[in-house]
């Protein structure tokens, strides 16, 4: 294995490590992937300058085993002067191991595309964390509880999930929604909140109902509980250079679905949100590896959701880019490793509300959306004074800012 420039990349070129985005948030693409000349762009536009790929002495790596992960957590405590429970950990870790035999079959599609939604329409313009503190106390509570324990009161959640839903589905206007909300200490909480809201939104303009929107609103809220069970001094480390540290940050999944497996009350939809989210529709995603037909509907939402946001929002260890970009990489990956329908249906409705915002371009020029094309929902026409320019024809220049 070696590290080259992104100019020396060649296309053939075998990927020798996963590229991820964020510190581990967005896996762009897995180890082990064929360089192609579309990779080498969108690796481009995301800012990487260096890959790691494979020159021919590369050895296979041998599975990481639950005392292995045990051992490397133990060394990176003691390096960040950190108190961690060696035996309580590789107890977790044993019981959250997965029997794919023992997983139940998984619906591949759980809505009608031709219901009708019955919901009450909210009124005001107040933001949702604002409006509905009830919703965002609770729950943020339940994560904290499950720092220490694997209880979660999921009765409480769903009460206030029913009674803020009217209102979080009330305005498309989701970019403009998600602005609104404050960001907190708790990246994880918040991150989950947004998803949420995003997801909430994709199953209200795929035509679930009530009790569909209410079931997806509480999955997409829960499905990242499992990273509660990764150190921090893990999980928010800000170069995680070695492969082994993004292996224990994948077992979140699985630790997700162990929680949510021992809390009563809780639907199949609601578990496999939480364990499927980083599956893959070619196979490509983790922990099972599955395929298209494998992956629970909610799932493929969510996921969609995740990249979106963690993509759009500030770490302490990554930049932003602009929901153009992230809306880009969801466009160049749709059939791929993510759901067709469920991008396309994201990124034409999130197109409605473009026009007319204000942009700053990779030129430095600011300018404003003027149309949107549905067929190219994340190249639009912007005018820069007097001249219009069509992202479409010139496709060296990027949308680095969206202005609401």
């Amino acid at each position: 294995m070696k590290t080259i420039k992104l100019n020396e990349v060649e296309i053939g070129m075998i990927l020798a490590a996963s590229i991820f985005l964020g510190g581990g948030d967005v896996e762009l693409l897995s180890k082990g992937v064929e360089i192609t000349e579309r990779h080498i762009k969108l690796i481009s536009r995301l800012g990487i300058s260096e890959i790691q790929i494979e020159d021919g002495r590369d050895e296979e790596v041998p599975a990481t085993s639950n005392e292995d992960q045990v051992r490397i957590i133990t060394e990176a405590a003691k390096s960040a002067g950190e108190d961690f429970d060696a035996a309580l950990y590789l107890k977790e870790l044993n019981e959250s191991e997965l029997n794919p035999e023992e997983l139940e079959p998984v619906l591949t599609n759980i809505a009608n595309a031709n219901m009708v939604i019955h919901v009450l329409t909210g009124e005001g313009n107040i933001p949702i964390d604002q409006k509905h503190k009830d919703l965002v106390e609770h729950t943020q509570k339940a994560f904290e509880q499950l720092k220490t324990s694997n209880e979660l009161d999921l009765d409480s959640i769903k009460a206030d999930i029913d009674h803020a839903l009217p209102d979080m589905i009330r305005n498309d206007d989701v970019l403009m929604r998600l602005s609104q909300l404050k960001a907190g200490d708790d990246y994880t909480f918040d991150h989950s909140l947004r998803v949420s809201i995003l997801a909430t939104m994709i199953g209200k303009w795929m035509g679930y109902n009530k009790e569909q929107l209410s079931e997806l609103a509480q999955a997409a809220l829960l499905f990242d509980i499992g990273k509660l069970k990764i150190p921090d001094f893990v999980l928010n480390k800000p170069n995680k250079t070695r492969e082994e540290e993004f292996e224990i940050v994948k077992k979140h999944a699985q630790f997700g679905y162990s929680i949510l497996l021992k809390t009563q009350g809780v639907t199949n939809n609601i578990k496999y949100s939480a364990l499927q989210h980083h599956e893959r529709i070619d196979g490509s995603g983790y922990p099972l590896r599955l395929k298209a037909g494998q992956i629970h509907e909610f799932a493929k939402i969510i996921m969609v959701c995740d990249i979106f946001d963690a993509m759009t929002n500030v770490r302490p260890y990554k930049e932003k880019v602009s929901p153009f970009v992230a809306a880009e990489y969801i466009s160049w990956n749709a059939g791929k490793t993510l759901d067709s329908k469920i991008c396309y249906i994201f990124l034409r409705n999130l197109a409605v509300f473009y026009t007319g915002k204000e942009v700053l371009l990779s030129t430095n020029e600011r300018g404003r959306i003027i149309y949107v094309d549905v067929n190219f929902p994340t190249r639009p026409v912007v005018q820069v004074d007097e001249k219009f320019i069509d992202l479409v024809k010139e496709k060296s220049i990027t949308i680095l800012e969206l202005y609401s």
